[in-house]
């Protein structure tokens, strides 16, 4: 995956995120609506970057859900299932490593975080919706496959509300679950609307 940025790129996204709408997060950052999805700044980006420099490969594997839908232990699976011969017990990724490490998120676009190597398949996660992709990868031709998990919002939810108050900054007042309730219930959530 090539993820560019260039002084260009880095100025027509500031360009772009002054003209979008914004609110300010639950963690205490900023939300861009950004083509109906309410995102971070580098999640911005990472939208940016896959829709035009994205080279999928036909045994490209996107593992695709909402945040906080249980995505953590499907990683590890896939990971271990699609490895199972390239590693033996005692070398194994995943005993040094968590499962986010093992295959990249296209969400925040970050190349120095992974290396994504020409191994056949692919793995990718993302939280984007499927309509923020691009149809190169999503149209039926492209070859590429896709694992969506999908949860009980309530399970969402209350899995949500638990990670926005471990990480709300402690000199920001607490969320009570009702506003986190409220806010999601509006869509105004990261990769809201549900």
């Amino acid at each position: 995956m090539s993820c560019v940025t260039t002084d260009d790129s880095e100025q027509k996204t500031l360009q772009l995120l002054a003209d979008l709408p914004r609110v300010d997060a639950t963690f205490g950052d900023t939300l861009y609506l950004y083509q109906g999805v309410w995102l971070f700044r580098d999640a911005v980006l990472g939208a940016m970057q896959i829709q035009n420099h994205f080279n999928h490969h036909p045994t490209d594997i996107f593992l695709t859900s909402f945040m906080k839908s249980g995505t953590t232990w499907l990683r590890s699976l896939m990971f271990t299932i699609l490895n199972r011969s390239r590693f033996d017990f005692s070398d194994h990724p995943l005993l040094r490593k968590g499962p986010h490490d093992c295959f990249p998120v296209l969400d925040t676009c970050k190349p120095e975080d992974y290396t994504v190597t020409d191994n056949s398949p692919r793995l990718f996660a993302t939280h984007f919706p499927h309509k923020m992709l691009p149809s190169s990868i999503t149209d039926p031709s492209s070859g590429c496959k896709f694992v969506y998990v999908c949860r009980d919002p309530k399970d969402v939810l209350v899995s949500m509300w638990h990670f926005v108050v471990k990480l709300r900054p402690k000199e920001l007042p607490p969320l009570s679950f009702d506003e986190v309730f409220n806010l999601f219930c509006e869509g105004v959530m990261i990769y809201g609307p549900y």
